[in-house]
């Protein structure tokens, strides 16, 4: 009962949450103050006045002062992609690279900086859930003989 109810989820769960975090959570956003981008367990924020140049389209990276280059995981090439010449990734790097040029740097904004980051709360929803329903279907089968 212990294994249906509490460990099965967990490993459906850790699958739910890994496709997720590459398909989903992963993103690349523009702030006022400069480009945040959330690469599966990592999220880099970089303000404008740090960014320095970016990657062709297929190979899709941020160059930052002092010589770090920040990839993009939801740019990374596909076959598709690649067959169809890149639509998506172009017309992203043409507004990353608008929205650099227009940018005004401002001091207040910091420095780059990258922190580790989790859908913690996704995850501990999604575990709950899991085992409600894992609960709910055990005791209106009457368990697992």
């Amino acid at each position: 009962m212990l294994f249906e109810l509490f460990v099965l989820p967990v490993v459906g769960v850790g699958f739910l949450v890994f496709a997720l975090m590459i398909g989903f959570f992963s993103r690349v956003v523009v702030t006022s103050n400069g480009i945040v981008v959330v690469n599966f367990l990592v999220k880099h924020v970089i303000p404008f006045g740090y960014v320095r140049s970016l990657g062709p389209v297929d190979d899709m990276y941020i160059g930052v002062q002092g010589g770090e280059r920040v990839g993009m995981v939801i740019m990374a090439n596909s076959l598709v992609g690649m067959l169809a010449g890149q639509p998506t990734n172009t017309k992203a790097r043409r507004r990353l690279q608008e929205a650099i040029d227009s940018a005004s740097p401002n001091q207040d904004a910091g420095a780059p900086h990258k922190h580790l980051w989790f859908p913690w709360k996704f995850t501990l929803a999604a575990y709950t859930l899991s085992v409600l329903v894992a609960g709910t279907i055990y005791s209106i089968t009457g368990g697992v003989d």
